[in-house]
């Protein structure tokens, strides 16, 4: 009877570690984000006069950016584009280009389009640019590079 009573002691005890111990890896995975993530907006708020934040995104591809969307003090709805190591921002107005639902739009008329997977905000070169991930009508991974500032698909990736 005891050893019945210790053996279910022991699985709990090992499902507890490994519930702890997977919460662990989970929250030190994502601490670089959320560091990113109060990096980009003290810049925003620093050299944009970010206000209120609305939105983050993340941008990889060539490079690392990190886009704050939000309200400046002028009441004006900005993107701040921050690169990775912080030494470089872009401020553009929201007037200035396209927003992510319109980016995602575009994306939609052109493919066929399963489901978007993310949307990202980052610069390729000098220019501003959505990307758009997402799954294909046969659920391959695709994206779509496309122009802030006109709505232009830049580059298309299908099947990754």
């Amino acid at each position: 009877m005891q050893k019945k009573q210790h053996g279910k002691l022991y699985l709990f005890m090992g499902v507890l570690l490994v519930i702890v111990a997977v919460l662990g890896i989970f929250f030190k995975s994502v601490q670089p984000e959320n560091e990113a993530h109060k990096e980009a907006v003290r810049l925003a708020k620093k050299y944009a006069h970010l206000k209120k934040e609305d939105a983050f995104y993340r941008y990889s591809r060539d490079k690392t950016f990190y886009t704050v969307f939000g309200t400046n003090a002028d009441n004006q709805k900005i993107y701040a584009i921050v690169s990775k190591n912080g030494k470089k921002i872009n401020i553009y107005g929201q007037e200035d280009g396209i927003s992510a639902e319109t980016a995602k739009k575009a994306v939609r008329k052109r493919q066929e389009v399963k489901k978007i997977t993310n949307v990202g905000m980052g610069m390729k070169g000098k220019t501003p640019v959505w990307e758009v991930t997402y799954l294909n009508a046969y659920g391959n991974l695709c994206y779509d590079i496309i122009a802030f500032k006109n709505g232009d698909i830049i580059k298309t990736i299908q099947n990754i």
